[in-house]
């Protein structure tokens, strides 16, 4: 099941800056190649901050969320 995402406006600003795609973003969370959740910390809605990581073109996509039950937070994103 695919995760509902909230608060887009601050991804979207950072995936210009970045060079990558909102849509990158979310196939990162919803299909991720990897899954990092070290160290576990909790986010500001109660969730855990998890690193997904994706490839694009022989690229890297790693996107740092928030996620709470199916409910999703993207933080940042950046290629590794």
């Amino acid at each position: 099941m695919p995760f509902q995402i909230h608060d887009t406006a601050h991804v979207e600003k950072r995936a210009r800056e970045r060079s990558f795609t909102f849509q990158q973003a979310v196939e990162t969370i919803n299909n991720p190649a990897g899954i990092l959740k070290t160290p576990p910390r909790r986010g500001n809605h109660g969730g855990m901050i998890w690193l997904f990581s994706g490839a694009f073109d022989g690229r890297v996509l790693v996107v740092v969320a928030e996620i709470k039950n199916h409910d999703c937070w993207i933080i940042t994103g950046y290629w590794a």
